[in-house]
């Protein structure tokens, strides 16, 4: 073999071993759904309501279960505001707005905190603390912050142990955090009867079919059904002693899902009021229900709100003067995690939405009727107060999860 030749062929090898490895250190690793979220859409919803354009901008970027609460990130973001001046506050109340938010029922537990680092205790303004404490009735909470414990053990404690944490580290240059959380642990006004569950076919957004735990029941009383151009669904109460009940609105849209989210207005959703029918001796509603439970974090928070207009809060821009004149401030953390479980019993859900702020920090932007009705594809569903309307929770089970332990004899009745 010619000189030449061999050259020209260890050229070759050689470019075939690089173009093998390139491709072998950059392959992605598998992962869920939830874990990769789609590109955001840019906020085109013109729609005045804060709950339904943050809830269009998530949904925009998942296509497997999630769940967020409105309500927790909307108290949150108003106690950023507090703190806030200038172009960053006009950002934060165009995007949130300046209703003041309902009350909602007793069995929702509240609880807001603001974790101040021992260092700039003295630094943070007298007025920003009187509000935070008289307006939003917060824990306010002060440490040396080397670890996260503190503001892990409030979320933990805040959260019934349903969201242990929201940090694994804590930012050497942490200054503040602000964080609500909420949670609920209500049974149904009718529970389930445990044998009633059985194994059935759930039809995923693929097509593909798979079996879920189906939960029956049928309703004379108590119970409402409702049909719109679009969709149908029920509106099931929880038991209390609160005259401000809560409920579970469970929503099947008639076609594609996004598609339903995406057009919901303040007039769509009053429409499902105005368009129910109780149960009664003369409608009887058979319902199928899966069960479920699954955590949720919202990977992409920062980028969410940033695609819903506050800006500045997370860049050099950000001003927070109302909390600090002697130390600049920017928020460098957004988390927010939530949990739900259903099941025949009733629901446990919670949430949790923090912001972590730093110094001198800089943040890239970022006869009789019978109705059946059986949830067995993709469904939306609201946790609600049944008084004011305020959406505790929203979510989309695109596939309702089996979790160990499942079964109805380990139900703890």
């Amino acid at each position: 073999m010619k000189k030449f030749e061999k050259v020209l062929i260890i050229i070759v090898i050689v470019l075939a071993i690089g173009v093998a490895l390139f491709f072998g250190l950059t392959k992605k690793p598998d992962s869920k759904p939830s874990d990769n979220p789609k590109p955001l859409k840019p906020t085109e919803h013109n729609d005045s309501s804060f709950n339904l354009n943050l809830i269009k901008t998530v949904n925009s970027s998942y296509t497997s279960n999630y769940l967020i609460s409105p309500y927790s990130i909307e108290i949150a973001l108003n106690m950023l505001k507090e703190g806030a001046a200038g172009n960053t506050k006009d950002e934060i109340e165009k995007t949130v707005g300046t209703r003041d938010i309902n009350k909602v029922s007793k069995d929702v537990k509240i609880a807001n905190a603001m974790f101040v680092k021992n260092k700039y205790k003295k630094d943070i303004k007298d007025n920003y603390y009187s509000i935070i404490k008289s307006n939003y009735d917060a824990d306010i909470l002060y440490d040396d912050f080397k670890t996260p414990d503190v503001i892990n053990n409030w979320v933990n404690k805040k959260t019934d142990k349903m969201i242990d944490k929201v940090l694994d580290q804590i930012d050497p240059n942490f200054v503040l955090g602000l964080a609500n959380a909420i949670a609920i642990d209500v049974n149904w006004e009718n529970e389930f009867e445990c044998t009633s569950t059985t194994s059935e076919e759930f039809t995923k957004l693929d097509g593909t079919k798979y079996d879920v735990q189906m939960m029956h029941q049928s309703y004379k009383y108590d119970t409402k059904y409702f049909e719109t151009d679009d969709a149908k669904g029920i509106i099931i109460p929880y038991a209390s002693e609160d005259d401000s009940n809560l409920e579970f609105v469970g929503i099947l849209p008639t076609n594609d899902i996004s598609a339903y989210i995406e057009s919901l207005t303040k007039e769509k959703i009053a429409s499902i009021d105005s368009n129910t029918n109780e149960a009664s001796d003369k409608l009887h509603i058979n319902l199928s229900l899966p069960r479920f439970s699954y955590s949720f974090d919202l990977l992409n928070f920062m980028d969410v709100l940033i695609t819903m207009g506050i800006k500045d809060a997370f860049s050099s821009a950000a001003n927070f003067k109302n909390i600090s004149d002697n130390v600049p401030l920017v928020v460098s953390q957004a988390i927010h995690k939530t949990y739900i479980e259903l099941n025949e019993k009733g629901t446990k859900a919670a949430a949790v939405t923090f912001f972590g702020m730093k110094e001198n920090a800089m943040i890239p932007a970022q006869d009789f009727e019978v109705i059946d009705i059986k949830f067995d594809k993709p469904f939306a569903y609201m946790i609600r107060d049944s008084k004011t309307k305020e959406i505790l929770f929203f979510g989309v089970t695109y596939e309702p999860n089996l979790w160990e332990g499942s079964t109805c004899e380990k139900l703890d009745y």
